[in-house]
């Protein structure tokens, strides 16, 4: 989506704050991926040792968590308008419209994001489908944060996995606890292949600069309301 055709403007798209706690994210989620996939034995991976493995693996999922909380934290108070649930309808449209441009049976849609320089603020500040990941992301991060520890902290857990424990048959697996590693395992599945979707989005959509500097050129518009 080239904006080689509109008047832009340089605009501050993410505070410092924010830039901080993502890159806090990528990386100590990168770390925990990998000390997963040792304990899982997973894909040839045999450093760190088992032992150093786990210990990294459930003390930074502490840090990914509370990081986490505190994006929320920030989005809530800074960005509850781009991010607000009622914002599904919008994203859901956009996400089919984009789908049908993109495989060719539709056609071109214009990308949404713009600024008001007159007023200092944005009309529209995401690709509407970045509404629908985040809160994906918070879905898989708190399911496998729950399922992760109650594997680690058995006792403190002890009611979800006893409630596992009753379920597990219907999945054909003998013990909560297998179940419990088996949605934990899926999840984080999940959240690499929207890492890795996520990651290639922000390339096309030309975003990755402003989470580096902060800053972004974005599309002047003026006299237009927002849509939600």
């Amino acid at each position: 989506m080239s904006e080689q055709n509109y008047e832009t403007v340089e605009v501050v798209r993410h505070h410092l704050p924010y830039r901080l706690m993502h890159w806090g994210i990528v990386i100590t989620g990168l770390i925990i991926g990998w000390t997963g996939l040792r304990l899982g034995n997973l894909y040839g991976i045999s450093w760190p040792d088992m032992q150093t493995a786990l210990k990294i693996h459930v003390y930074l999922g502490f840090v990914f968590g509370f990081l986490w909380v505190l994006l929320f934290a920030y989005v809530v108070k800074h960005e509850w308008k781009w991010f607000s649930p009622k914002r599904f309808p919008y994203a859901i449209k956009f996400f089919i419209k984009e789908a049908l441009a993109w495989t060719g049976l539709g056609p071109h849609i214009e990308d949404p994001r713009g600024y008001d320089p007159e007023k200092g603020e944005y009309v529209e500040k995401l690709i509407p489908t970045e509404v629908m990941v985040l809160w994906m992301y918070l879905l898989m991060a708190a399911v496998m944060g729950i399922t992760g520890f109650a594997l680690y902290f058995r006792t403190q857990f002890a009611p979800l996995i006893n409630f596992a424990n009753q379920i597990a048959p219907m999945f054909g697996l003998s013990s909560g606890i297998m179940l419990l590693r088996a949605i934990h395992r899926l999840f984080m599945y999940l959240f690499l292949m929207t890492m890795l979707i996520h990651a290639y989005a922000v390339i096309i959509f030309d975003v990755l600069g402003s989470m580096i500097t902060g800053k972004r050129r974005e599309k002047v518009v003026r006299s237009r309301r927002h849509r939600t």
